[in-house]
């Protein structure tokens, strides 16, 4: 994963936490399982935010609420520059809402987010940012809606403070899960459940640049994959972050659209070719992206070693929309499908996967700056685990700074865990990961880090635990060598797999 993309990915943390106490009503199967849903609303939004001196920039927005009852909806929310000179600027956090109903088809918004981050040298102080909203949504159909909003940007340790006017689109879903039945017992799995991805990837790709200078940038990231209704026609959103190339905290966020068919499906069934198209933003690590918006195009190739299992590789060009970046790209990557059958080559039954959303709060004791100086600073974050046995799981994280003057630090590693059984009342575990991490003035050289993790935790319900953390986070080139501290509370949520 990423480093900035990781202060997207953090708010995630706190909306999936809470989320959890939302649950819809189930509906019963013979075999003791029940598929629940959690209705969801997604959110994305355009503003212009004004900075000291008057500079503009273009704020993209987006979120993902859960309804927790009473028309009442929290979940992660990220913001990115996309227009002005502050290309890289990334904060994640955690937006609470509130649905009003004014009349048929038309509805009131109020919420508040509260996130960490900053780049491309805003103003954002320690990085703790608040966002008081209030916006107007006019139905489309039965679910779609667009509206306008009202809202004031506040860095409280910063220099920024704006109000503005934005535009909003917005558009109701459900978050699918399994519940009840034994561990292991199958289920059918006809429909993407968990937010629809039928597909996770571990990306390591490179840029080399093409402005004469012979810069090169290595990056780690991550790819979430949708197919569609059509045969070969998959959308995604990735995120990649620096790790290599005097680039940390470079960091970007994208959606693509990918075609891909099989030139020999008698042969070879598991063998595509394709093109895929990106868009997005990125920026940060003295890459000149300009206002942060981007373009890519790729062509590849992937094949399916096993079952479930896919490797893959591509080659394409990155465009930046408003500054100088030209740059030559490759990737290699490996990849999950989340759930069989929906590849529509496999068996579709398998059995229920656990799957965990961990919200966390880590504090860093001390982070070397690059003045040579060190001092404390603090991340919020969001995990990911699937597990791949009783006791083994596979982790993507992402974290972000939100005090401790670093203000644009995040950090986003991979790796693999392992956990003693989750029936027991008190739950140990142990966790290695490797990825990236820089911004804020924190001495992290070209970007890669790694971070070893323990953790012993208290079980609240079958489905939820709180957990305590000691480890320490590492830079491979850099001076950072930090123990960390982590209070983190996790939400068990079980999804079909292999």
């Amino acid at each position: 994963m990423s480093l900035r993309a990781t202060r997207c990915l953090r708010p995630f943390a706190s909306l999936l936490c809470i989320a959890t106490f939302a649950v819809g009503p189930a509906r019963a199967q013979d075999s003791g399982i029940r598929t629940e849903s959690l209705p969801t609303s997604a959110m994305l939004g355009y503003e212009r935010v004004r900075l000291p001196g008057g500079e503009q920039m273009g704020l993209v927005g987006g979120s993902l609420l859960f309804d927790i009852g009473g028309n009442w909806g929290i979940g992660p929310a990220v913001y990115g520059a996309a227009t002005g000179q502050r290309g890289g600027f990334f904060v994640g956090g955690v937006e609470l809402q509130r649905r009003w109903e004014l009349s048929d088809g038309l509805s009131l918004a109020t919420g508040l987010y509260a996130g960490g981050g900053g780049g491309a040298s805003a103003p954002a102080g320690g990085g703790l940012m608040l966002r008081p909203a209030v916006t107007l949504l006019k139905d489309l159909d039965r679910n779609l809606q667009a509206g306008i909003s009202l809202s004031s940007v506040r860095f409280p340790s910063g220099h920024i403070e704006s109000h503005q006017i934005g535009l909003v689109l917005a558009w109701r879903g459900d978050f699918r899960h399994y519940t009840g039945g034994q561990p292991g017992e199958r289920v059918t799995s006809n429909q993407a459940s968990g937010l629809g991805f039928d597909r996770m990837l571990a990306t390591v790709g490179r840029y080399e640049l093409s402005d004469g200078s012979g810069r090169r940038i290595g990056l780690l990231g991550a790819r979430a994959e949708r197919r569609t209704g059509w045969d070969g026609l998959t959308v995604g959103l990735e995120a990649s972050a620096a790790a290599s190339g005097d680039a940390a905290g470079y960091m970007e966020v994208l959606g693509s659209v990918g075609a891909s068919t099989a030139p020999l499906a008698d042969a070879l069934p598991s063998w595509r070719v394709g093109v895929r198209v990106a868009a997005g933003l990125g920026g940060g690590g003295a890459v000149p992206t300009a206002g942060g918006a981007l373009g890519k195009a790729t062509a590849g190739t992937e094949w399916s070693p096993l079952p479930g299992w896919t490797v893959g590789a591509e080659v394409g060009v990155i465009r930046s929309a408003s500054g100088p970046l030209r740059a030559r790209h490759a990737q290699v990557w490996i990849g999950l499908d989340l759930e069989p059958g929906l590849d529509g080559r496999s068996d579709p039954t398998g059995p229920v996967i656990r799957t965990e959303w961990v919200g966390s709060l880590q504090h860093h004791v001390r982070s070397q700056r690059q003045d040579g100086t060190h001092a404390a600073l603090d991340t919020i974050g969001l995990k990911l685990n699937r597990y791949v046995g009783d006791n083994l799981y596979l982790s993507g994280q992402a974290h972000s700074a939100f005090n401790g003057g670093a203000g644009a630090y995040s950090i986003g590693i991979v790796g693999m865990g392992v956990a003693t059984t989750p029936a027991q009342p008190q739950r140990f575990g142990a966790e290695l990961l490797v990825g990236a991490a820089g911004g804020g003035g924190v001495s992290t050289a070209g970007g890669r880090v790694t971070q070893a993790l323990a953790w012993g935790g208290w079980t609240q319900s079958p489905q939820s635990e709180w957990r305590l953390g000691l480890g320490s986070l590492h830079s491979q080139r850099g001076g950072l060598n930090s123990p960390v501290l982590e209070l983190s509370w996790s939400r068990a949520f079980g999804m079909a797999g292999r």
